[in-house]
């Protein structure tokens, strides 16, 4: 991001002088708002790279991100040495076209989900994709935030699973490095929005923000989805329905 310039001339007694001051605004990381949002940007521009321990696998996600979920893991490894399960990363940022394929393989009935698309209006199938994934340009794995960690089912996580020992931790402690669990269960976020997904914790110091911005550029139009992917013309504003249908918990992380 090019440094912006700022002169201030005061003028005194004594005559005047410039004071020039370097400021920068990494946001978005030299893309545009409104690109960044909606995931529509070269990720090796504005995120950096993760690997987990002997796994070839490359991840994306804002570097800040990255930082927190280390500084997470090590304490996690500091208090349970002896658990063999320690966090990785199995998902982070998705671009508008990774989302734009995992919507239209559900839309189109390529990939399975809880019910067959068959016989189905565009309204129903959407109501079936939105129980897990999100629309292209809605998610919260577009921003680089979003992490999704161990498992892609929650029975790994409670009582019983592998994860259980993990999943109570970070309840208790993922507050601290800025992590929130987005996706809790329904009745905590008025019955709307995406089921519970134990798996998916947010950077809630950037994710807020980014939320934010998302819902302002929406309501002024800026984001339009109609006729970018299929189904998109029958969304209505469920858009923005699910982006705001957040754990009310991490608004309270600066």
């Amino acid at each position: 991001m090019p440094f912006l310039f700022r002169c201030l001339v005061l003028v005194l007694v004594f005559g005047s002088f410039c004071l020039v001051a370097q400021t920068t605004d990494e946001t978005y990381q030299g893309v545009s708002e409104t690109s960044y949002l909606i995931g529509d940007f070269p990720k090796e521009k504005a995120l950096v790279s993760f690997t987990n321990p002997g796994d070839p696998r490359q991840f994306f996600l804002r570097k800040e991100t990255k930082a927190a979920f280390l500084k997470l893991k090590e304490e996690y490894k500091k208090d349970y040495p002896q658990e063999r399960q320690e966090p990785f990363l199995i998902s982070a940022h998705r671009s508008f076209s990774e989302q734009k394929s995992i919507w239209e393989d559900k839309y189109s009935g390529k990939k399975k989900m809880r019910e067959p698309v068959k016989d189905k209006t565009p309204s129903q199938i959407i109501s079936l994709i939105l129980e897990f994934s999100s629309a292209p340009g809605t998610s919260r794995h577009h921003w680089g935030t979003d992490i999704d960690i161990n498992a892609l089912e929650n029975s790994y996580f409670e009582k019983g699973g592998r994860g259980e020992t993990f999943y109570i931790w970070m309840k208790k402690n993922a507050h601290r490095f800025g992590f929130c669990q987005p996706y809790s269960p329904k009745s905590e976020r008025g019955g709307k929005g995406y089921n519970e997904e134990k798996w998916h914790w947010s950077y809630a110091p950037l994710s807020n923000k980014f939320q934010r911005a998302w819902v302002e550029a929406y309501k002024k139009g800026k984001l339009n989805f109609r006729g970018k992917f299929q189904g998109s013309d029958f969304l209505g504003d469920l858009p923005l329905e699910y982006v705001t249908s957040i754990n009310p918990d991490c608004a309270k992380i600066d």
